[in-house]
Order: structure tokens, then sequence, then C-alpha cells
């Protein structure tokens, strides 16, 4: 990774799974509960998360977990998952968190991303060990999530941060690659334009861990023909990443699949650019595109449940969408870090 525009820090060597850098609280919580992350031995205070609501802490890392910083590792990753009680009727075309649950589990990654809106619909407690627990659930000790739109339908994200006990934006390493997990839902976290705190967090993250490969996910995507569209509250984190030179970020938000070329701050295509993929397809229901295909919008699919399984060598990638039972489509490839 190449930083133009501010020093390189030197590698921290931090060990595969631990958390290297955590957000600090943007809430006014005197009370909240140091939790541990999963993969880490290190704790962090969940913001606006008070004793009475915080989750135990995650288990210990796998083996898998504490592999060398130059082996190979997967992820498995998707957004927009589990249906909300009331309305769990596991059809096919709706409801389809279990089908994807398990395909993690025949997949058996190093590490399972969630892309936001884990819960729906309003992400309460009560949901989380309802659907989600039950099915992505299951997988937890592993799991590195993202926070939604939906998850904030209850006052202070309770539901999600009593669950999965972790902070709204954090990174952590991942065999040879650093990962960074953010939080799209800007009011929530005073902003995300130039100079708000998850802003300047990041530059300092990014900053401090110059690794040859670094992927960032969060929920809203920067870019989407879905229904949705593009989400421009995220353009100046973008424009971050684009100068750090991130290979790859991960979102979902849209119930749908798409995935572009490389792209510069604009959103046109740069071979130094920052390829995204929208994987919104963890099972809640499926969302028709809006538009035609955009420009650098390579692939696309809005009738698959499926998952994005990707492996991370030392200088480069490979990705392979697997549908869920009874879909076709495919995604697959190979890129190297820019």
């Amino acid at each position: 990774m190449r930083y133009p525009t501010y020093r390189k820090a030197s590698r921290s060597g931090a060990p595969l799974g631990a958390l290297v850098i955590l957000a600090v609280s943007v809430f006014a919580c005197s009370n909240a509960t140091p939790t541990a992350l999963p993969g880490s031995s290190q704790t962090s205070v969940v913001p606006g998360v008070t004793s009475s609501t915080a989750a135990s802490p995650m288990p210990s890392p796998s083996a898998a977990e504490s592999a060398t910083p130059s082996s190979v590792v997967t992820i498995v990753a998707a957004g927009d998952i589990a249906c909300d009680p009331a309305h769990n009727v596991g059809a096919p075309k709706e409801c389809d968190q279990a089908a994807t649950a398990d395909e993690i589990g025949q997949l058996k990654p190093t590490a399972v991303l969630t892309l936001g809106d884990d819960q729906y619909e309003d992400g309460t407690p009560t949901a989380f060990d309802s659907v989600f627990a039950s099915t992505w659930g299951k997988y937890r000790s592993i799991m590195y999530p993202a926070i939604g739109n939906h998850e904030y339908l209850t006052s202070g994200a309770t539901g999600y941060f009593g669950y999965f006990g972790i902070a709204p934006y954090y990174s952590f390493n991942l065999g040879a690659w650093h990962l960074i997990s953010l939080d799209s839902e800007c009011s929530f976290v005073g902003g995300c334009e130039a100079g708000s705190p998850q802003e300047r967090w990041l530059l300092a993250d990014l900053a401090a861990h110059p690794a040859t490969c670094t992927l960032v996910y969060w929920h809203e995507p920067r870019w989407s023909s879905g229904e949705h569209s593009d989400a421009t509250q995220m353009a100046t984190i973008w424009s971050d990443l684009v100068a750090a030179h991130v290979s790859v970020v991960l979102s979902g938000h849209n119930h749908d699949y798409e995935r572009f070329a490389p792209l510069d701050v604009t959103g046109q295509p740069d071979p130094n650019g920052v390829t995204e993929f929208v994987v919104g397809t963890g099972g809640k229901n499926h969302y028709a595109f809006v538009t035609g295909p955009l420009t650098a919008e390579v692939v696309r699919n809005d009738t698959s449940f499926g998952v994005i399984q990707m492996t991370l060598r030392p200088t480069s990638y490979s990705w392979d969408f697997v549908p869920a039972p009874t879909y076709t489509f495919h995604d697959s490839g190979s890129a190297n870090c820019v």
C-alpha cells in the first residue's frame, strides 16, 4: 500500500485476528462494559451499551486464526441477512438466512464478515437471539461484523452492540491483510465527512498499518445501481481509501450482487483504484436494479442469495460468489493488491 499524502508507519506485527486499533467511543457512556473481540485477547469499550445489555466475551481464536502473517486465509461475507421473527417465513424467495449460513459451514472460512442489516427489522436483542443466533450466529467465534441502518432502528443499536460486544468501527489483521470495519450510518457516529471522528480515526489507522493488502467493509455502498443507489455520505472516506491504495471494499444495503472494476474517487475506472463488491445477498430478500449498469460495473445479479468467498494471499486475492441452493449465479476471479 502506498501513502502519497502522509508518512508511513512501520508494520505493527500484530498476531492474526488480533484487534490492532479500536475506535474511540463517540457516545457518552460512562458505564459501558469492556468485551473481547473475536480472536483477540484485548478488550474494547462498547459505545452505548450498558453493563446490563453487553454481550459476554467471544471465544478465543481458532488455530487457523493464529497462523503467521504470510499465510493464506479465507473469508466469507454478505449483508442483509436475517428476517424479523414475525416474518421469518423461510420461503426460497425471502428469509433464506439458514441456507446462506449452511454455506458458511461447508466453506469453512478463517473468518466471517457481516455487511450490515444483520438482523431485521429493527435489530432488537430478541430478534438477534431468535433468528440470527440460530443461523449465522453459529459462526460468531470467527465473526467480524459491520453495522447497518436497520440495527439503529433500535435506540442506540443495543441489539447489535449487545450481541456482538464490539465498537462501531475497528480494525484487525488477518494473515498478511489488514481489515477495517466502518459505520456508514454516519449520523450516529459524528459524521463521515473530512475531520469527523471516524474519518480521523481511519486516516490514523491506515497510516499505522501500511499492509500491502487492505480490505475495508461497511453497509451502504459508495457506488451501486441497486434500489438505494450511491451512498454519497461515504464520498470522503472513499477518497481516503483511493489515496491509500486500498485493494477491496465490501458493502451490502442493496439486496443484490455487484462487482466493479477498480474505481477512482469519482467512480471512474482506474487500474490503481479500489475494487468494490456489493453483497447484499445474505437471505432477507431481493431488490431489483433501478438503473442500467454503472460505469465500470462488471457483473451484477438481483435474483440470487449467496455469499462471497475470498482467498486472501500476501499480495493478491481471489473471489467466488457461491450461490445458495436452487440458485445458479456465479462470479469468480482474482487480482493483485494495488
